[in-house]
């Protein structure tokens, strides 16, 4: 008769508590020999708000797949490593890019990568990782390193390619002051001037780079029907646009990159 709630109980268990894919890259004991670890936790995007409450949604927005959390504890110091694997590369250098936040320096560990004395970020493929140390010491920043290098060295893929969103800006200005936005929750974390351009657009990745008062938007939409809500919003007409630059009554100049893709420049 206590059959069927208690296999309902195990059942509900095992849910809480998917198994963590198999190639995924994990911080363990084998890495760190002599650290104190705790057991990691797994979160899919749809159980993540078990995890960040108030910052879930922005993961959802990007395309998480899966986050695994991992803390230690190694020579006195405590460290959370939390693995973020996104859909793609673009989402997860898209994560990366409106989390960082003035970054001390950007060792060579991964082609994207922002340290701070409390954090080492790093995107590689479709993985978002982020260090976080208590104490902000340079021992934590050398175990940070450490842990950061072993992680990467897991992942087997590309990263992002940023030159195919803007071709003509070196890619060393790009991953350093450029934010990739997917949606409504990306432009208010990296670029809340850009929101009302924007306003009730949806399918789109936007790829915003502003030096001083000069700004580059790449916008690439997943479907003809979503560039042309677009073109329709701003007034634009389909005419106008061609594979040379063409400045619009507005000021902005623009310029087909491909299928569904524009670059905008605006305050030249």
């Amino acid at each position: 008769m206590y059959k069927l709630p208690v296999l309902l109980f195990l059942h509900i268990s095992l849910a809480c508590y998917p198994q963590i894919p198999a190639d995924f890259p994990v911080i363990g004991k084998t890495d760190l020999p002599d650290a104190r670890f705790q057991p990691a936790r797994h979160f899919t995007g749809e159980s993540l708000f078990g995890y960040m409450n108030g910052g879930a949604e922005l993961y959802r927005e990007y395309g998480i797949t899966d986050a695994v959390i991992t803390e230690f504890d190694l020579n006195g110091g405590h460290y959370k490593c939390e693995v973020f694997k996104m859909k793609g590369p673009e989402e997860a250098f898209g994560i990366y890019s409106v989390t960082k936040y003035r970054c001390l320096s950007s060792p060579s560990i991964s082609q994207y990568t922002c340290q701070t004395r409390y954090q080492l970020q790093i995107c590689k493929g479709s993985y978002y990782i982020s260090i976080i140390n208590r104490s902000g010491t340079s021992a934590d920043s050398v175990i940070s390193l450490k842990t950061g290098k072993i992680l990467e060295e897991k992942i087997n893929e590309p990263s992002a390619d940023l030159s195919t969103f803007i071709p003509d800006v070196s890619i060393e200005n790009l991953k350093h002051y450029a934010i990739l936005a997917k949606g409504k929750l990306g432009l208010m974390n990296g670029a809340t001037e850009w929101e009302n351009y924007f306003k009730d657009m949806t399918g789109y990745y936007a790829l915003i780079f502003t030096v001083e008062d000069k700004t580059i938007l790449s916008v690439r939409f997943r479907k003809p029907e979503d560039f042309n809500q677009f073109i329709d919003f701003h007034g634009w007409g389909l005419c106008d646009l061609s594979v040379s630059d063409f400045k619009l009554s507005g000021g902005e100049i623009i310029r087909i990159l491909g299928d569904n893709h524009l670059l905008i420049r605006t305050g030249e």
